[in-house]
């Protein structure tokens, strides 16, 4: 296995990534990481994947805020806002406003903007497309998979990027309505069962994608929390629903890219 670092151009530059591949690989996924970045945890996922016989690529999403957006900034910012729900979070003066109550630094306060500021959450996601399309011009066999942050975006990129051959999606935010009527590639979504804010708009995605004749695996496993597949974070990790939920996603990366 080989693995390293490189970088792939984006319309706003070159964005490096992390990335592991076999000798032969029988095609690409690209891994689009958590609220945390780049982490040791989303490398291991990549070579995990490698070992399974395909090129992982992981892009650095955060590439143009490194110093800022690291996890225990993020962590803290995320402890603000936490109680606000999806469409609050979307509302910097909302999001402001929280965090002043409970007298966070205007650092942490930088970092919560920046995260659910609308024109980097557009960049993260042309990042994103970009990665998959650097990825399909040497593997034209390509999957996205994402968790948390990364979940969310990589059900966006199957709308944006048609070759898609397969989207897995853990515990993300899905698109909207209009949006899943753009998406070819089968999806698999894995969720927490103790996750309200995501799985608020579960429901809806289900419907509009079963009504679209979409190739949907869900599941949902009991008992866990938003971020159960991390095996670094201990406060929400739950083993044997992680062990689960990576059998599955073997099955349907071996299934969707060995065709």
């Amino acid at each position: 296995m080989e693995q390293g670092h490189l970088s792939f151009e984006s319309a706003g530059g070159m964005v490096p990534a992390f990335f592991a591949k076999p000798a032969s690989p029988a095609g690409s996924v690209v891994v689009l990481h958590e609220v945390w970045g780049l982490v040791p945890h989303i490398e291991d996922v990549c070579k995990r994947i490698s070992k399974l016989g395909f090129t992982a690529v992981a892009p650095d999403l955060y590439w143009k805020h490194n110093e800022l957006l690291v996890p225990e900034k993020i962590r803290a910012a995320m402890e603000g806002v936490w109680n606000l729900s999806l469409l609050e979070r979307r509302d910097i003066n909302r999001v402001r406003e929280a965090l002043a109550k409970k007298g966070l630094s205007h650092e942490i306060m930088r970092v919560a903007t920046t995260l659910y500021n609308q024109d980097f959450r557009d960049q993260m996601l042309d990042d994103a497309v970009a990665c998959v399309k650097y990825s399909y011009e040497r593997t034209p066999r390509v999957a996205t998979l994402g968790f948390c942050l990364g979940g969310g975006i990589s059900a966006r990129v199957a709308t944006r990027f048609s070759q898609l051959t397969a989207c897995i999606v853990f515990y993300g935010e899905p698109p909207d309505t209009l949006a899943v009527q753009k998406i070819r590639a089968p999806i698999l979504a894995i969720h927490a069962e103790q996750d309200e804010i995501i799985n608020s708009k579960i429901p809806e995605f289900v419907q509009s994608v079963l009504a679209s004749g979409k190739d949907l695996t869900l599941k949902v496993y009991p008992a866990t929390r938003h971020g159960f597949f991390n095996d670094s974070n201990r406060e929400t990790y739950n083993g044997a629903a992680a062990e689960d939920a990576w059998e599955l996603t073997k099955w349907f990366l071996s299934r969707k890219l060995r065709q």
